[in-house]
C-alpha cells in the first residue's frame, strides 16, 4: 500500500494485483496451465510504475515465491504479462462454444478480442 500512497495514480494496478494474487489458488483448479499465475508473475517483475529498490526487490520475492510454489518452470513465464500469445485462442475456443449458435462469427471475433484484450491488461 506504500506505492498506492506515494503513486495515486497506480491504485488500480496495485489492486488487480492483490484481487489476481487471491484468485490464483482458486484459478488454479480450473487452470491447469497456471495462466493466471503466470502473468501475476510477470506482472510482479514488469511492473507499470517506477519504485525504489528495495519495493521492487519485495516485487521480485513476491514473484520467485509464486513461481516456486505453484511449480512453474522459469520457461513458462512470459516476458511480459501480455506475451501469453495462445490467450487469444482458448479465448476464442470457450466462445465459440458457448455463443455458436447465439453470434456470427464476425461478431463472435469481435467479441474474443474485446475479452482476450480485457484479461490481459
Amino acid at each position: 500500500m506504500r506505492v498506492v500512497r506515494s503513486c495515486p495514480q497506480a491504485a488500480s494496478e496495485v489492486l488487480e494485483l492483490v484481487y489476481l494474487a487471491s484468485r490464483i489458488e482458486a484459478a488454479t483448479q480450473a487452470d491447469h496451465a497456471y495462466r493466471d499465475a503466470r502473468r501475476v508473475i510477470s506482472r510482479l517483475r514488469n511492473p507499470l510504475w517506477e519504485m525504489g529498490p528495495a519495493d521492487r526487490a519485495a516485487l521480485l520475492a513476491a514473484a520467485e515465491t509464486i513461481r516456486r510454489v505453484c511449480r512453474i518452470d522459469e520457461a513458462d513465464i512470459p516476458v511480459t504479462p501480455l506475451a501469453d500469445a495462445g490467450e487469444r485462442v482458448r479465448v476464442e475456443e470457450r466462445l465459440a462454444a458457448m455463443l455458436k449458435d447465439e453470434l456470427e462469427p464476425a461478431v463472435l471475433a469481435r467479441v474474443t478480442g474485446i475479452v482476450a484484450a480485457t484479461l490481459q491488461d
